[in-house]
């Protein structure tokens, strides 16, 4: 391969006719607005481009996808195949870089066009506190519809490019004017015009095309060496995880991959933000595959033939794993108390059961066996991927249709230190939220106001209470959620005025408050005492154990 050079403006327009696309195994583009101008005002001070890597796809069959014009945060993108025979480029490296100039300069980020500052600049008279690298180019976004209170020496972008060669210095003669501005200003916003259009013109920017010379197909080279080249220049630069070089690799080998990937995402964001991505998914086919757990293309190379059978099996277990979570056989109603990895176990089990579905008799076992997973922090920790690969053994030996729980639990025992297996006093202070949602069952849960957000709060305040019962003050049978708002408004107040209004039955079913008259100062320490015996009798029931 030769270095060529081309012109920013000529390689967007060929991207602007269909010349020049992404090839699937590219991640979605990911670069921020600060990203986008910082690379204008790079462009502006002359600093090298940098390298894009081009692929002729003349002699394949490419799935890809187009440039997008007008970009969206989280917007879904539709892919194409490009059949054998029809010439076209594809960006191996690059993306990031040439559709930030895309948008900039034909499109829209979130609805807004790029405008450039045009009396910006080191010469500029900008405070230097304005840009995070200096006296730099200034590079804004605003909504066309939005003139009123957008300062009039921002100039759209897209504009200044339009401009006919032949009437560049009138153009720029109007827009000074404009403005206006005189003297120095105006021939620092002259010299600032001519430069943007010059470095968009001029041809500065390196390129190498593989098979850029190849004319028959037994000379195009092999996709699986593109691959390499793909995953091997992807290192540098804005890098690309394992899991993304892994999704890669899956969008060559699975047309389809793409969609199904982000259907299967779609359906289980309708339950709320969950934290669950394509690099959850690709860990819990892994799982699900019995194939080595491990975030490596090789492991996709050798293994995606037993992989793609299991996706749906896979994708029918991640649903009913989640909505066994949030069933009022676990009560688990908000992403906060569930790191989503804690999910992969159960959705190996349930990948393994006749539609996907939990046994009737296994229920309290599959609940425990997450419940104490997340007490004890056992995916969490160190190695989680090996950990799951440990308890994936485990269930691997039983009878598909029963949840090991004495084994489940003895390897977690037996893989982490400290761990336990049992309910007790110490398992409750380990994570003080999850022991509450069992505690006042349903009082964690995603709101849709702040007001409702539960929040652990003191039912004797801290701010009275510690500097003479220290660390007492945290115990467990001293905490309760509480709604934000109320927790705000009950500030310090202390609970045997708080609570003076609340029913008896109230306080029993909600708070676990079994006895009103312990809510008084001088019962502070039994009030702590009896009730985290109750907190630990009714996490014990619930966890059978």
């Amino acid at each position: 391969m030769t270095p060529k050079t081309a012109s920013i403006l000529s390689l967007l327009n060929d991207i602007k006719n269909g010349d020049v696309a992404l090839p699937d195994l590219q991640r979605d583009f990911v670069w921020k607005e600060e990203d986008i101008r910082l690379l204008m005002d790079s462009i502006m001070r002359g600093y090298p481009f940098g390298l894009l890597l081009f692929w002729n796809t003349q002699f394949l069959e490419v799935v890809y996808r187009e440039f997008v014009t007008d970009y969206t945060k989280g917007q879904t993108f539709v892919t194409k195949v490009k059949p054998k025979g029809h010439k076209m480029r594809m960006v191996l490296d690059g993306q990031q870089r040439l559709q930030s100039l895309y948008v900039a300069i034909f499109g829209t980020y979130d609805g807004r066009r790029l405008f450039f500052n045009i009396t910006s600049g080191p010469k500029g008279a900008a405070a230097p506190e304005d840009d995070s690298i200096g006296r730099g180019y200034r590079f804004e976004f605003w909504r066309d519809d939005d003139e009123s209170n957008r300062p009039k020496r921002l100039v759209r972008v897209a504009d200044i490019v339009r401009w006919p060669v032949q009437n560049e210095k009138t153009e720029i003669r109007k827009v000074v004017q404009a403005v206006p501005l005189q003297a120095d200003e105006a021939d620092l916003a002259e010299d600032n015009l001519k430069m943007l259009r010059a470095f968009l013109r001029e041809e500065i920017v390196p390129v190498e095309t593989i098979d850029d010379t190849v004319y028959e197909a037994d000379q195009a080279m092999p996709l699986e060496h593109v691959l390499e080249i793909f995953v091997r220049v992807n290192q540098g630069g804005t890098k690309l995880s394992r899991s993304d070089l892994m999704f890669s690799l899956i969008k060559t080998k699975w047309v389809a991959a793409r969609g199904k990937f982000d259907a299967l995402l779609a359906e289980v964001a309708k339950v709320g933000e969950l934290g669950i991505d394509k690099d959850f998914l690709i860990l819990a086919l892994l799982t699900v595959a019995d194939v080595p757990i491990e975030a490596d293309v090789a492991v996709i190379d050798r293994h995606w033939d037993s992989m793609e059978p299991k996706f749906s099996a896979m994708g029918t277990a991640l649903k009913t794993a989640i909505d066994f979570c949030r069933s009022a056989d676990a009560r688990v109603l908000t992403a906060k108390l569930l790191p989503v990895n804690t999910l992969v176990p159960m959705v190996y089990f349930l990948s393994r059961q006749p539609k996907g579905s939990v046994p009737d008799d296994q229920r309290k076992n599959l609940r425990a066996m997450l419940y104490f997973l997340l007490f004890n922090e056992f995916i969490r920790g160190k190695s989680p991927n090996a950990r799951i690969r440990y308890l994936r053994d485990v269930l691997k030996k039983g009878p598909p249709a029963v949840v090991p729980l004495a084994a489940i639990l003895a390897e977690l025992e037996k893989r982490q230190r400290g761990a336990t297996s049992a309910t007790t006093f110490e398992m409750l202070h380990w994570n003080k939220p999850l022991t509450l949602n069992i505690a006042q069952p349903t009082a964690a849960k995603d709101t849709l106001s702040w007001q409702e957000e539960p929040q652990v709060d003191h039912v004797f305040p801290q701010s009275t209470f510690r500097p003479v019962h220290g660390d007492l003050v945290d115990d467990i049978g001293n905490l309760a959620y509480l709604g934000r708002l109320r927790n705000i408004r009950k500030n310090d107040e202390p609970p045997w005025d708080y609570f003076k209004d609340v029913s008896d039955d109230e306080l029993k079913e909600d708070f676990l408050i079994e006895d009103r008259t312990l809510l008084a100062r001088e019962h502070f320490k039994e009030f702590v005492e009896k009730r985290r015996v109750l907190i630990l009798d009714r996490v014990k029931a619930f966890l059978g154990r």
